[in-house]
């Protein structure tokens, strides 16, 4: 979403949100070396005026940010879990049998602790924050960034706050609408193809499914999408400022979320295998 659509909105906001602290975003630069600490300094600065969210302007940009990412992103979603879903369970059954209380216990892990919050991940990563930071580069290539500064008003508290908010919720939603359309169709099309009970199998899987599982998928996927969406955001709000340097960050924010994502799926897992 172009600022153009947001400006009006941040005239109106310039005394609601009130004055703006003396740092300033666009004229920040961050070395090679430094580039973590900004990631976790800007999620600090999100962190710490979170109550910002409660503001109406700020408020609208989260609502729509949200429709942006989540709604407009759940068909995506959907049509993944079905197919990993259908694939998963139809192959498990198979090898193993409808009987075997091994199978439930094996999708359970693989559906809903490991795959689920991954995927999900990745569609995100790849369809919404690129297009947050490319969203960002282009408001800092054309000026926007320098005018909200202009109006008193912190483009993180505006522009990222919101962002970060939307992506994480957003990315627990799916996350959860993957989990219920894999077990679901997955184990319909495997009751269609290996004529076997739907009703039973959703009973065991419902069985099988831990509570600390479930508890841990959740706590996963939260730290994915403050990942995703603080590396999106820091790429589009300290990009340079041609127009090169657009498309720069959108391949930064694609390389650098998938680095994280992988690096911390691999810390999850071990702690998995550490608590059992």
């Amino acid at each position: 979403m172009s600022l153009s659509r947001e400006l009006p909105v941040a005239a109106v906001a310039a005394n609601a949100i009130g004055r703006a602290e003396l740092f300033s975003v666009t004229r920040a630069r961050f070395s090679r070396n430094a580039v973590a600490a900004g990631h976790l300094l800007l999620l600090w600065h999100c962190g710490r005026r979170a109550a910002m969210l409660f503001n109406p302007m700020v408020r609208l940009i989260f609502l729509r940010q949200v429709h942006q990412v989540g709604v407009m992103g759940l068909r995506a979603v959907v049509l993944l879990a079905l197919t990993v879903g259908a694939l998963f369970v139809t192959e498990a059954t198979q090898l193993l049998g409808a009987s075997n209380s091994y199978l439930y216990n094996i999708l359970a892990w693989a559906l809903v602790t490991e795959v689920a919050p991954l995927l999900v991940a990745v569609v995100v990563i790849g369809r919404s924050a690129t297009v947050i930071s490319t969203e960002l580069a282009l408001m800092k290539v054309r000026g926007e960034l320098r005018f909200l500064e202009q109006l008193r008003i912190d483009p993180r508290d505006y522009l990222v706050l919101p962002r970060v908010a939307a992506l994480t919720l957003s990315l627990l939603a799916a996350t959860f609408y993957f989990q219920v359309v894999a077990i679901c169709g997955g184990f319909a099309v495997s009751a269609l193809l290996l004529n076997v009970s739907f009703a039973e199998q959703i009973a065991l899987m419902l069985e099988a499914i831990p509570v600390l599982g479930v508890i841990f998928a959740g706590l996963k996927t939260l730290v994915f999408g403050l990942i995703i969406s603080t590396v999106s955001c820091f790429c589009g709000l300290y990009a340079g400022t041609t127009s090169d340097d657009v498309p720069r960050a959108q391949v930064v924010t694609y390389t650098r979320s998938l680095t994280w994502l992988v690096t911390t799926d691999i810390l999850f897992a071990l702690a998995t295998y550490a608590t059992y």
